[in-house]
């Protein structure tokens, strides 16, 4: 399985890399990790070509969400 390979997500049409990058550790969840960690980690997820990223309100109570907007910001939402 090439994990780079995009699937879509049920019928909706969007079309996402099978492997992920998760936030759950960008909110705190086992250690502090610093917003140019995760900023530096997340672009170097980009450009493998991950295009499937995963966060969640209750990572680090928004932090997770905060770091993604912060690195994402600018990237195209159809790439």
């Amino acid at each position: 399985m090439d994990p780079l390979a995009k699937a879509e997500i049920g019928a909706t049409g969007l079309q996402v890399t099978r492997l992920g990058l998760g936030g759950a550790p960008f909110g705190g969840l086992s250690e502090d990790v610093a917003q140019q960690c995760a900023t530096e980690s997340i672009a170097a997820g980009l450009d493998l070509g991950i295009r499937y990223f995963d966060t969640a309100p209750l990572y680090g109570n928004g932090r997770s969400e905060r770091y993604y907007a912060s690195a994402l910001k600018g990237v195209d939402r159809n790439s």
